[in-house]
């Protein structure tokens, strides 16, 4: 693709972005309402194939998405089923999406099915009827049912009953953030095991807090609530890739999605696995890369991941690519197996992520047998 011809689609994507943000102003309050789906399978590469290996991942397959429904599209956060079956995001405007997801014979992603739009509510179940506060970004469920979605813009942290619940309370926001930029907030959330919420923005640079580290760069300051307050925690960069969501495996560790973007090279993505030993409050996390995506792959502006275990009990990952409602875009579902016998992760015997003295101290397997109760 020519430089000219990139430009000239960014113009068009510009244009029509303007346009939808002129019609966003006030739009109806959705409730439940069954939307029409387009699924199309995709394959990962030009010369993908099943359970093909792109660095530590196996490729388990992947879906276009598409609908007529006008208000469909923006897909940011993600959390799938521990059982697999059903889907659950929130959108860049203010809208809970849920579907039904199917599996082939063999397990990999087949289908997506039964779509459903809802309207977020604010305090009280008060509509969002502003722009501003309908930016939701990322989206994390707790061990029991409750889920916290961020927003940006007006940048906050809802926390709902349950899944398409409404009546949402706010929990109190990192200080860092009540003065960024409208587009600096909260990108990727989850939660602990042991009941910790932990929050990395877009992009908060900050140096080393220990001067006896000398930490030779910049690190981006990440936020751990434990429920009653909340601590940092300091997150390597990985080059100028912004974190854009978390999920925590079913062992116990935790998986980051990064993305960029510039008009010469495209969309590019990379996934990062952190031992659980290295998510503690102060501690800087580095981690390692599974995998780096760039224009050659079928990834799109790749925004949500969740992650569960699989019937082999392999770790499977999902990732959903939000398209910013525009037509030069995709909304894109891919799944991808973590290949455990090539995996370092699997070499040491991990404890709890979050484990601390002021709330995160559950053992594993109770944060596992939560979890598995979970059902939306």
């Amino acid at each position: 693709m020519t430089l000219r011809t990139l430009y000239i689609a960014a113009i068009i994507s510009a244009m029509i972005t303007v346009f939808i943000s002129y019609q966003d102003r006030n739009l109806a309050v959705l409730h439940s309402a069954q939307i029409p789906l387009t699924v199309e399978a995709v394959s990962f590469s030009n010369t993908s194939q099943p359970k093909m290996k792109y660095g530590d991942l196996i490729w388990r397959g992947g879906l276009r998405v598409s609908s007529t429904h006008q208000r469909f599209g923006g897909l940011s956060g993600l959390e799938i089923s521990p059982d697999g079956k059903t889907m659950l995001a929130v959108t860049d405007k203010g809208l809970w999406f849920k579907g039904r997801l199917g599996y082939d014979q063999g397990g990999d992603l087949l289908s997506l099915s039964r779509g459903l739009l809802s309207s977020l509510t604010g305090i009280e179940g008060t509509a969002l009827t502003r722009k501003k506060d309908r930016d939701s970004e990322s989206i994390a469920i707790a061990e029991d049912g409750a889920v916290y979605i961020s927003f940006e813009r007006h940048h906050r942290i809802l926390k709902y009953p349950g899944p398409l619940e409404t009546a949402a309370e706010a929990i109190p926001f990192p200080d860092a953030f009540i003065n960024s930029s409208n587009n600096r907030g909260i990108e990727a959330l989850t939660w602990l095991p042991g009941g910790c919420l932990l929050a990395i923005p877009e992009r908060v640079d900050t140096p080393d807090p220990h001067p006896d580290r000398q930490s030779p760069e910049k690190l981006i300051q990440a936020f751990l609530w434990d429920q009653y307050s909340w601590g940092s925690i300091y997150l390597k960069p990985n080059g100028n890739l912004l974190p854009t969501g978390l999920s925590v495996t079913p062992k116990g560790d935790l998986l980051l999605l990064e993305r960029s973007f510039s008009f010469l090279e495209g969309f590019k993505a990379s996934l990062r696995i952190f031992p659980a030993e290295q998510v503690q409050p102060g501690k800087i996390m580095e981690g390692r890369v599974l995998a780096n995506f760039e224009d050659q792959y079928t990834i799109d502006n790749m925004e949500g991941i969740s992650s569960r275990l699989g019937a082999n009990g392999e770790t499977l990952i999902y990732l959903i690519s939000d398209d910013n409602l525009s037509f030069t875009q995709d909304t894109l579902l891919l799944m991808f197996e973590i290949d455990e016998q090539n995996s370092k992760m699997n070499q040491k015997q991990r404890k709890p992520v979050g484990l601390r003295t002021t709330g995160c101290s559950k053992n594993k397997s109770t944060y596992s047998a939560a979890l598995a109760t979970i059902a939306f």
